[in-house]
């Protein structure tokens, strides 16, 4: 008797070490082609961070496959991988194929449930699953040793509603595929809900939340530190973030300072946006930052050319040089129409920017950007531009980098601090400042200075002709009197433009006593010169190039200038 007990117990001890060696072997990170997970079989990360298997939700008789927290006591669902495709019994089975796929499948109808999809073209002949302590189920080749960055299938590129350190919300521009959270049904269903955030690319890239196709909240653009919509993104010791823009990927991406740290961002049924934080004293997450979180938070409040402030009351005023469209339904709080141009741009030299400040920036799928421009080629650009309504920096940090808009500026809200700055165009008349309208002060020059030039220029035309007006004159009286002294009219030599009046041989002659040494002064460069009394003041140079009378009889040899008292 006492022998078949040790007998039934030594072999109940083997069962139970048998089926302690089967669970522990599907409770492996790994799993190899033709390998089957069933319902209670799981797969856990090396280091138990994360858990894959199958899962029902509370108040609900669906099952899925799913990756979730392990180390957390509720068990936190991260990934679905059938969301809307669920199974309705445990008899489910997940199995990786010798292709590399992941295949779902219900045994007793043979139908396939859900499917990955290989996503290199390159063949596979002894493919891996791995799920890694990031919470990333991936599919490689066994001996790549470049598996994690180039896996032929991962789950990080097929999010449901939670964005974890590492994953990517954006853009493979490569492959083409998006990468976007969606969030639940509900909080028992993980079929794929309302809402949606992706990393909008037409323009200057954005993240933006949807309701089915209305957008409900626009982070805005980034500005090289954060998002121009939540000035509350700050950094801090728990996650560093960053959006990378590229010829190959467009992405946002944040990741863990404390490894120790559980956090995730979540897009809740109700399509709020919640980073949540794991807190060990309480056994539960608590919100840690919520970017849409006032009522300016929603998309385009004020519409065109409104400016949205949760601290004035009502939140909407139009921006200075603007007006209300409509200002009777203005007054009663209907945004709906927006504001209009107080005075219509008309692209001329005179219009500039007014510079707005802790903005959030506008709806930028109606703009254009270069990384590389500074702030002032950006407004020159901008100037030449006649479309263009508005200019900023891409870089708030450096300065540098060009964004321009065209059209109306929408989704604009006023921050108490640390926003953005913002460049309008305004016409001349709707300028704040000198300061604020520098790129118009050109244009302003212009036209001060063209009619001052134009005005000088006839003056200084009307002076000339006066002076020669009058100059002419005295020189016309000065001949009279040369005549009445006894010139002979007849020994002129013609050109009027001689300044001086000219006298015959003769008449030079008789005046300086046949040019008689006791005449003459002395003797220089252009001549000997002699002095006559012969009643008035007049001097005469005659040099060897001039054309006066007296050269005409004289010889080469005697060129004389002459000074008559």
């Amino acid at each position: 008797m006492e022998e078949s007990v040790t007998k039934t117990k030594l072999i109940f001890g083997f069962l139970l070490v048998g089926y302690a060696l089967i669970t522990s072997s599907y409770a492996a990170d790994t799993i190899s082609a033709n390998q089957i997970v069933r319902y209670n079989e799981t797969i856990v990360s090396p280091n138990e961070t994360f858990e894959l298997g199958f899962f029902c939700p509370d108040n609900s008789t669906n099952h899925y496959v799913g990756i979730w927290y392990k180390k957390i006591s509720t068990g936190t669902v991260v990934w679905v991988a059938n969301r809307n495709t669920p199974l309705t019994d445990t008899s489910g089975e997940l199995t990786l194929t010798l292709q590399g796929v992941l295949i779902l499948r219900n045994p007793t109808t043979g139908n396939v449930i859900w499917s990955s999809a290989n996503s290199t073209a390159t063949s596979v002949r002894n493919p891996i699953g791995q799920l890694l302590d990031t919470g990333n189920f991936i599919v490689y080749e066994e001996g790549d040793e470049t598996y994690k960055e180039n896996p032929i299938w991962q789950s990080f590129d097929f999010l449901t509603d939670t964005l974890l350190p590492g994953m990517k919300l954006g853009w493979n521009l490569v492959t083409g595929t998006e990468r976007r959270l969606t969030s639940w049904r509900s909080s028992d269903n993980p079929a794929s809900g309302d809402f949606w955030i992706r990393v909008d690319t037409i323009g200057y890239p954005q993240v933006i939340l949807r309701d089915v196709d209305e957008i409900e909240f626009r982070a805005g653009p980034w500005n090289g530190l954060r998002f121009s919509g939540d000035p509350d993104l700050k950094q801090n010791p728990i996650y560093n973030f960053t959006i990378v823009i590229n010829q190959r990927e467009i992405y946002y991406q944040y990741n863990l300072i404390n490894s120790s740290v559980f956090t995730r961002l979540v897009l809740q049924p109700s399509g709020d946006i919640q980073r949540l934080l794991w807190v060990d004293s309480t056994q539960d997450w608590t919100l840690y930052l919520a970017p849409k979180s006032d009522h300016c938070d929603s998309y385009a409040v004020c519409k065109a050319f409104g400016s949205c402030n949760i601290d004035n009351s009502p939140v909407c005023e139009c921006l200075k040089g603007f007006e209300p469209t409509s200002p009777d339904q203005w007054a009663v709080a209907d945004w709906s129409l927006g504001c209009r141009r107080k005075i219509p741009l008309d692209c001329g030299p005179g219009e500039g920017f007014n510079k707005y400040i802790n903005m959030k920036l506008p709806d930028t799928r109606e703009s254009w950007y270069n990384p590389t421009m500074t702030l002032v080629e950006c407004e020159k650009m901008c100037k030449r531009n006649c479309s263009c309504t508005a200019y900023t920096s891409l870089n708030a940090s450096a300065g540098s980098g060009c964004l321009l808009w065209s059209g109306e500026l929408i989704d604009i809200r006023t921050f108490s601090e640390t926003g953005d700055t913002l460049y309008i165009r305004m016409p001349p008349s709707e300028l704040d400042s000198i300061e604020n309208s520098k790129s118009s002060s050109a244009g302003n020059r212009v036209r001060v200075i063209v009619p001052v030039a134009f005005v000088g220029l006839v003056m200084l035309v009307l002076i000339c002709l006066l002076y020669r007006y009058k100059y002419r004159k005295m020189q016309q009286q000065q001949g009279t009197r040369g005549n009445e002294s006894g010139r002979d009219p007849e020994d002129r030599t013609g050109d009027d433009d001689l300044e001086l009046p000219l006298f015959g041989l003769s008449t030079l002659d008789n005046a300086t006593n046949n040019f008689a040494m006791n005449n003459k002064l002395g003797e220089g460069g252009f001549g000997p010169v002699y002095k006559v009394f012969n009643g008035s003041l007049l001097f005469l140079c005659c040099t060897y190039g001039l054309r006066v009378l007296i050269s005409e009889h004289m010889d080469s040899d005697k060129k004389i200038c002459i000074i008559v008292l």
